[in-house]
């Protein structure tokens, strides 16, 4: 076997940071001049001070490099190919590769935002996004020019993926891969080894499947991780990070989805993946490293960019929106041009909405049992209590998946008027899982029900951290929601404030309950409630439905005692809870 190869690298970890991350390289002080350690460095403070990382006492310009190095693997920002270059020279090789393209925008200074990393930049949802990481995956492949020192031959991991993928979809009782099992793919670097990477996989199944009781099948997964890890001369907790990394850049593709902690091919993209695999791997490899860069600099070309090709996925998405029963005259109309750029944003339209359409099949789900069940869970492990050995949950980000959790929980009580995709403000992939936090300027979720609005703001901040963070930002708002309402519905709004515990500074700001606009003062109505409570009320709702209108009760008895200070406010919610538990 090979060393084992991996996208990106095992800082990065979470791909969907990246275009949030170029966001903060397009600053001119940064794009293009990222040579030496204050450079570095300074793109570290940077990316913590827009959210992206979380520096801590990591060193600033380690933490750069990592950044760096991701980007230009990628192609989203050039390579400095020469060594001992100084800050603000160009790199030779680069002119040489963009002398005949001007189209690129490049100048030849290394590490400036190539064609791929701006598209990714401008990329608004979630499915522009993923076609830019798709471009990126299609086009990476190792050894390269960038990363010379991995193997003899060069191949393109993501189509590798998918080969597998799509072989292990053919064989009896289909499962996907997992994470374990990621190992040995990634272990391989020949396309020609399909076939003897899918029968390794089906052996150490037949093993996994033969052993009884999670304890013995978590033996099997560890003696693989561990022979896998000797033959590479590494940590077993060095092939786990490598299969994280590998299990998470190719999802953001759009290509592949997420089924019980298994990737398998998404089955609305199966034309375009059909399309991808027929073509085979495009290599280039280190002889033909001009034309390579280019490539990956541009991002690779895809089946859609043919204008037949968009033609026949408008057309199916079309019918899948019609027989998903959305009206005709709701689905936007296929232009009369043979322009693919503007037929293919008809074509990613038609997604949101289709993507629209399940969000909604989904959202109808999570009333069941087991969802409730699941979301108690996620709910249990982020506020640190135990939880059923049922459910192997695994979260990478805690603030988002407490978002994510919460906005399940509302969305199994139901009965919503706006639609579940309006109700969140954080995004969702093919899977609906988190991408990441409701951005700034704005709540985490809104819920409008029948008779109410209710504003959710959740947080992982505590002490008095938490009402410096959250007290200005939450009555914001809140009073800026009752402020759009009472100009539209006139429904009476609520604010929700959920973390694992509340601090008594927080409680008293909310308890006061005042926001001004100028001179005149909106008071507002937030109720502070711990994870704890919630949950309890949350495992009531699976033995006993309740109903929007029952939870609006539980609001306003919080709210009636509130002319006590915050601790009294506190306990008297506290009663509250426990009485609307034995009800």
């Amino acid at each position: 076997m090979n060393s084992p190869w991996h996208f990106g690298n095992t800082t990065v970890r979470n791909p969907m940071r990246i275009r949030d991350g170029l966001a903060v390289l397009k600053n001119p002080t940064l794009n293009g001049h990222l040579i030496g350690k204050e450079q570095e460095s300074l793109l570290a403070y940077e990316l913590d001070k827009a959210g992206v990382i979380n520096l801590g006492q990591t060193d600033p310009d380690f933490m750069g490099r990592k950044w760096r190095s991701c980007f230009s693997q990628l192609g989203f920002i050039t390579h400095k190919f020469t060594r001992n270059l100084n800050p603000g020279e160009k790199d030779p090789i680069i002119i040489e590769v963009i002398k005949d393209h001007p189209e690129l925008g490049l100048t030849g200074q290394p590490y400036q935002l190539t064609p791929s990393g701006l598209r990714m930049i401008e990329a608004e949802t979630v499915q522009e996004q993923q076609e830019c990481m798709l471009r990126a995956l299609l086009a990476y492949e190792i050894p390269s020019l960038i990363e010379p020192n991995n193997g003899e031959y060069s191949f393109n991991p993501f189509i590798f993926i998918l080969q597998v993928l799509k072989k292990l979809s053919a064989v009896e009782n289909p499962r996907g891969l997992s994470s374990v099992e990621m190992g040995i793919v990634q272990s391989y670097r020949d396309h020609s080894k399909v076939d003897q990477v899918v029968q390794e996989i089906l052996n150490f199944r037949a093993e996994r499947d033969a052993a009884i009781g999670r304890v013995a099948r978590r033996k099997i997964d560890n003696q693989l991780l561990e022979k896998l890890a000797n033959a590479a001369g590494l940590k077993r907790g060095s092939i786990k990070d490598y299969t994280d990394v590998n299990f998470r850049y190719p999802r953001l593709t759009g290509l592949v989805s997420l089924k019980d902690k298994r990737l398998v091919l998404n089955e609305k993209k199966l034309p375009v993946i059909d399309a991808i695999l027929a073509g085979g791997p495009k290599i280039y490899g280190k002889e033909n490293h001009h034309k390579y860069l280019l490539r990956l600099w541009k991002g690779a070309e895809l089946p859609t960019d043919n204008e037949a090709t968009a033609r026949e996925e408008i057309l199916r998405f079309k019918h899948l929106l019609i027989d998903s029963g959305v009206q005709p005259e709701l689905i936007p109309l296929i232009p009369d041009t043979q322009d693919v750029a503007e037929l293919n944003q008809i074509r990613l339209r038609l997604e949101v909405l289709y993507q629209q359409v399940l969000e909604k099949k989904f959202a109808s789900e999570q009333n069941a049992d087991e969802q409730v069940k699941e979301i108690v869970a996620y709910l249990k492990s982020i506020d640190r209590q135990p939880i059923d050995d049922a459910y192997d949950i695994e979260i990478d980000d805690e603030p988002a998946y407490l978002e994510w959790a919460v906005w399940r929980a509302f969305l199994a009580i139901n009965q919503l008027v706006n639609k579940p995709h309006e109700a969140r403000r954080f995004r969702v992939d093919q899977d609906f899982f988190p991408l990441g936090c409701a951005p700034g300027n704005g709540p985490d979720m809104i819920f409008e029900f029948e008779d109410y609005v209710l504003v959710v703001e959740v947080t992982l901040t505590s002490s008095s951290r938490q009402e410096a963070a959250e007290g200005e930002p939450v009555r914001r708002h809140v009073a800026k929601e009752k402020a759009n309402v009472n100009a539209t519905t006139g429904k009476p709004v609520y604010g929700l404030f959920l973390a694992r515990t509340i601090d008594n500074n927080t409680a008293e700001t909310f308890r006061i309950g005042v926001w001004y606009n100028g001179d005149e003062p909106d008071f507002i109505n937030i109720v502070p409630i711990t994870l704890k409570q919630f949950i309890l009320m949350m495992e009531k709702f699976l033995t006993k439905r309740f109903d929007n209108r029952e939870f609006r009760r539980v609001l306003d008895s919080c709210l009636i005692p509130r002319n006590a200070h915050a601790p009294a406010w506190k306990r008297e919610i506290q009663k509250v809870v426990e009485q609307f538990l034995v009800g």
